[in-house]
């Protein structure tokens, strides 16, 4: 099947409003005539997906390796459904999608060519949008029990300070999602509607 969709990253550290942000471009999409579908990793609901919400919760104890395969076997398991949506010429929009196991996987310590490999082949993405925000302000965002990543603040600004570096080689987006969520939204909205009217970009080089 041919690819005539287009897939748009929503990335960031946890808490910057990712989930919130993909929801907002979503429905603004759709309103402007857009075929639309929204995807969101981890997705917990397949095998893997119960895996990384073991070792997340503590229940298990594993490798870095480990933890990184099962995220990139994580988007394996939806490779048939995101064929079928870019067939469909649909515009996806994924919260977290590959670039996520880069950052993480590097901050994790692991090599970046070596997190690449694992999801070679997985459909790329045409626009990375990062949000960006320093950890110590976004801990109050999500109230609650956190996962062992979201506890882990040096990991956390490891990643952040990962995606704005990695950023201007990989053609990554960043904008600054410190700011009021409806400002957010907008500037997301210009930088799509510039990119969706010029093309796909360049940003999966690796």
């Amino acid at each position: 099947m041919s690819r005539t969709g287009y897939v748009i990253g929503i990335e960031g550290i946890d808490a910057v409003g990712k989930n919130t942000q993909s929801l907002l471009l979503e429905a603004w999409l759709e309103g402007n005539g857009t075929d639309t579908a929204r995807l969101s990793f981890p997705d917990y609901e397949t095998p893997t997906g119960k895996e990384i919400r073991a070792f997340l919760s503590g229940e298990r104890d594993s490798l870095p390796e480990l933890r990184h395969l099962l995220f990139a076997a994580n988007r394996w398991e939806k490779v048939p459904l995101i064929r079928e949506l870019l067939g469909a010429n649909k515009t996806i929009i994924v919260n977290r999608y590959t670039e996520s196991n880069l950052v993480y996987g590097a901050a994790n310590g692991l090599d970046i060519e070596w997190l690449a490999g694992l999801e070679q082949g997985v459909p790329r993405t045409d626009l990375v949008i990062v949000l960006d925000a320093p950890h110590a302000g976004l801990t109050t965002r999500r109230p609650g029990t956190k996962d062992s990543y979201e506890k882990d603040a040096q990991l956390q600004m490891r990643a952040q300070e990962l995606y704005t570096s990695l950023a201007p080689g990989f053609g990554w987006v960043v904008v600054d999602g410190s700011r009021e969520i409806k400002t957010v939204h907008q500037s997301i909205v210009e930088i799509v509607k510039q990119r969706m009217n010029t093309g796909r970009g360049e940003q999966s080089r690796r």
